[in-house]
């Protein structure tokens, strides 16, 4: 038996639905809960509605499920409280994921001055046909220059242009970026 995606989501769903119709009004897990008269917050879109509203992509699951994660590993002790709880990280993950966020926002603020509307990745794959590599090695190379800087800064301790940060974050998003065109490569 093939079941989809949706299938199996419109059945968790249902499931879901059903436990806690189920669940008296009294119940601690109940306070403060307001049963969702529209979509939920952070749903997972079907293919159809990601192909006409790329918005939805903005929330990945993942995110959704760490937010509802405490930090123990343990849901929350109300179902209100899973839409309301910032995430709780060990010590340094906030920095990271603050890091993370700084990478898509530099990624997407680059694509409008390299990419092209159909393609934002396009100026990684023009320059690496230029010097006949696979677009991911074009990346690596790019790195290996940002990590000449940085051999730079440690001998010089300083450097002439883009500062220690933002030479790191290049690294990270050209790591990135190698990534994502080294799993297309190996797929296609």
């Amino acid at each position: 038996m093939t079941t989809t995606l949706e299938e199996s989501s419109a059945a968790i769903r249902a499931a879901v639905s059903e436990r806690m119709a189920a669940t008296p009004a009294d119940d601690p897990k109940m306070v403060g809960y307001v049963s969702p008269t529209t979509k939920p917050r952070h749903s997972v879109a079907s293919t159809e509605e990601m192909q006409t509203d790329k918005s939805s992509a903005d929330v990945p699951v993942i995110e959704h499920l760490l937010q509802r994660q405490a930090g123990d590993g343990v849901l929350s002790e109300t179902y209100a409280e899973w839409d309301t709880q910032p995430p709780k990280y060990r010590p340094g993950t906030d920095a990271f994921v603050a890091v993370l966020e700084e990478l898509r926002s530099l990624h997407l603020r680059k694509t409008l001055d390299y990419g092209v509307d159909e393609d934002a990745l396009a100026n990684i794959r023009n320059s690496a046909d230029v010097i006949n590599v696979p677009a991911y090695a074009g990346c690596v190379l790019r790195m290996a220059d940002k990590m000449q800087r940085l051999r730079s800064f440690f001998r010089r301790g300083e450097v002439e242009f883009d500062g220690v940060e933002d030479t790191l974050l290049d690294i990270a998003a050209y790591a990135a970026i190698a990534l994502v065109v080294y799993r297309e490569h190996a797929s296609g």
